[in-house]
């Protein structure tokens, strides 16, 4: 669409083409573009744009453009994956979409009779009834918009349990009096800017297990919180959003966000990204705006629980944008399901003004690189960065060169807001504070390093520390079982401010607060008492590691994490041969340590924990692996840090070059416990 155009909704259970076709020639002036929005009673299922100069056209041509515009939906809604969108995975990690089922679609008699007996294929009950979900509007200073979106959330049908403004920095009582003018509709001033911030103070003051978030320039659809409610349909996904129409394209700047800056709409065929999509798109920074609008979106209660609010430091007042986005990219890291539901459909009043749509793609590119560098700060993922410093300066690189002369104003404001993220972005990762709870920050950590000459004869554990801190979730993590923490309390400098109690059946490693003698194998807490569990170095030493595995699934909540270092199938000692005269016989070693195996195959810890991790990262490769050698080595402990010190930078430089994926001796990985609907 490049001029301003007429938006017509027309809905294919009682209007023929032929109908439509006589509906535009009526509503429509010849030379006029149109948007024209196709429906099947609530369900959208296409649409189809006239640019200016393009209509009229003739009934069968119409007939043609309706169909193609419809069948992806149809045939995803009656014939299932064949028809699914493709995700856009770099590398893909799921089978190959079959080709659509085309001649079966074709061979239905009449699909869209079908669609009214049988509107979507899910195979999977709903939520239960007593699910409730409560609306959060977040608005500042637009009470005419704010009366707009309220009349329409007044239509509702069935309407949320609760709907709840909030006033983000306000500067009158106006919108305050537009909220008292809707009976049942409470009111929240939250005097901090930012619409995290906002949102952050909606979750905390509202009680639904669904959050529904939109905007005050939208307005929603009558169905649109039963749509979003029902597509919670597996206790996995945590997030939905759904498609965002343009409610007007009657000025140049409405054209121009929809098409230059590319709208909120994401089709019309429901997706799921999961962590299948995450890992095949990381090394190139995981396209998370795809995945919807803010403006649309419910998320599970239990959901901020598990990763966290709202990143204070995005969104519109703060870095301009991405934040919902940053939330998703957590959900997704973290073995969820974000989900894009179509048929929960709103409609957004773009910016009218051109200056002002210039001012939002400024915002939007400031927010999304920002976003950037807190997502690689959360999980190491180089990809991240790829796209900031590589991917985005090649691509508006390209755009300033075909125009060189003649700047779009718009490229220019985007290529503002990048440069503005960038400083932005790097601001936030040398700020490194974190709320109590959470990750620690990977400097303070690996600095407090337990062992006594950290750089020597400690500098082994240093190399487990960050496979550790690469696998850990970022929290919030407030209660949490350290599993035969022995003496180095990782598990609470892992997590500073967490209530951390270790449970060991030798009570000599530890005592007094937070220390509890038990039994891996029969741990003596409630179900569900603990946010997260680690088995730090343990289960190697655990006859019955099974049922220490099933323990920790009891004590954890639903779908909390649980963190497990061990040697693997790789791990012997001595590594090298050459240092076979200076160690102990390998036997010797493990009966020291108290070890009743040698290690696990990833393949054997998946089986322990009935499900594949969600991360690992391998450490001690054949460099470090010199250092653990000699640290272990019978050589008097002058003697051995000489040694270890003249080792020193081949260890170095192969803790510098270490990956996550490389071969190591010794495995970190996390696991997620599992999660029911009836638990979530």
């Amino acid at each position: 669409m490049s001029a301003p155009a007429a938006i017509v909704h027309r809905d294919l259970s009682t209007d023929s083409c032929a109908d439509i076709h006589a509906a535009l020639l009526a509503e429509v002036r010849p030379g006029q573009g149109v948007l024209l929005v196709l429906w099947h009673g609530p369900l959208p299922l296409g649409d189809v744009e006239f640019d200016s100069g393009q209509w009229p056209v003739s009934v069968a041509h119409m007939r043609q453009l309706v169909a193609a515009a419809t069948a992806a939906a149809v045939g995803q809604r009656l014939l299932g994956r064949s028809f699914d969108a493709d995700l856009p995975e770099r590398q893909p990690s799921r089978p190959a979409t079959p080709p659509p089922a085309t001649e079966a679609l074709i061979g239905l008699r009449d699909p869209l009779q079908l669609l009214t007996a049988r509107p979507a294929r899910s195979g999977r009950s709903p939520l239960p009834d007593h699910f409730s979900v409560s609306l959060v509007v977040c608005t500042r200073d637009r009470p005419a918009q704010l009366r707009r979106v309220l009349a329409s959330i007044g239509r509702l049908d069935p309407a949320p349990d609760e709907v709840l403004v909030v006033d983000n920095a306000p500067t009158s009582d106006a919108t305050e009096a537009v909220v008292r003018c809707f009976p049942g509709v409470r009111y929240i001033a939250e005097h901090r800017p930012g619409l995290s911030v906002a949102r952050n103070t909606g979750v905390r003051n509202t009680t639904g297990d669904l959050v529904a978030f939109t905007d005050d320039d939208v307005e929603v659809t009558p169905g649109w919180v039963a749509r979003l409610r029902n597509a919670f349909d597996r206790a996995e996904v945590m997030a939905v959003t759904g498609l965002v129409l343009p409610a007007a394209l009657e000025t140049v700047g409405q054209v121009a966000f929809e098409t230059y800056v590319g709208g909120f709409g994401r089709g019309y065929r429901r997706q799921d990204f999961d962590l299948a999509f995450f890992r095949g798109m990381r090394s190139r920074g995981v396209p998370v705006w795809r995945i919807g609008a803010g403006a649309n979106m419910a998320i599970r209660r239990c959901a901020f629980s598990r990763v966290g609010v709202f990143d204070e430091h995005l969104g519109a007042g703060a870095a301009g944008c991405s934040e919902d986005s940053e939330l998703w990219h957590r959900l997704l890291a973290e073995g969820w399901i974000c989900r894009y539901e179509p048929c929960a459909v709103v409609l957004h009043h773009h910016r009218s003004q051109l200056a002002d749509v210039r001012h939002q793609a400024r915002q939007y590119l400031r927010g999304h690189v920002a976003a950037l560098f807190v997502q690689f700060a959360s999980y190491r993922h180089a990809g991240n960065l790829h796209r900031a410093l590589l991917a985005l300066p090649r691509w508006y690189a390209r755009r300033l060169a075909g125009s060189l002369f003649a700047v779009d104003p718009t490229v220019r404001a985007e290529v503002a807001g990048y440069l503005s993220g960038l400083g932005h972005g790097v601001l936030l990762l040398r700020s490194g504070g974190k709320p109590p709870g959470h990750r620690a920050g990977r400097a303070g950590f690996l600095a407090a390093n337990p062992f006594p000459h950290p750089y020597t004869e400690g500098f082994y554990f240093r190399d487990k520390m960050r496979a550790i801190l690469r696998v850990a979730p970022p929290g919030p993590v407030r209660r949490i079982l350290e599993v035969g923490g022995g003496g180095s309390a990782l598990t609470a400098l892992l997590y500073p401010g967490a209530d951390v109690v270790t449970v060991d059946i030798d009570r000599a490693v530890g005592s007094g607060r937070g220390f509890v003698r038990g039994d891996a194998t029969a741990l003596p807490f409630p179900t569900g008492s603990f946010d997260a569990a680690t088995f730090f170095d343990v289960l190697e030493h655990i006859e019955d590691d099974a049922a220490a595995a099933r323990e920790a699934q009891r004590v954890v909540v639903p779908g909390g994490p649980i963190l497990v270092t061990s040697p693997n199938d790789r791990w012997r000692y001595p590594y090298h041969a050459m240092f076979g005269p200076l160690c102990p016989p390998d036997g010797e070693l493990m009966a020291e340590w108290g070890h009743v195996r040698r290690g696990y195959r990833r393949t054997e810890l998946d089986a322990l924990f009935g499900r594949e991790a969600l991360r690992e990262a391998s450490f001690i490769n054949p460099l470090t692996a010199a250092n653990h050698d000699i640290a272990f080595s019978r050589l008097p402990g002058r003697v051995k840090r000489l040694v270890l010190t003249a080792f020193a930078p081949a260890a170095w430089l192969g803790y510098a070059m270490h990956r996550p994926h490389w071969h190591g001796t010794e495995t970190a990985a996390v696991w997620r416990t599992p999660v029911v609907e009836s638990a979530s």
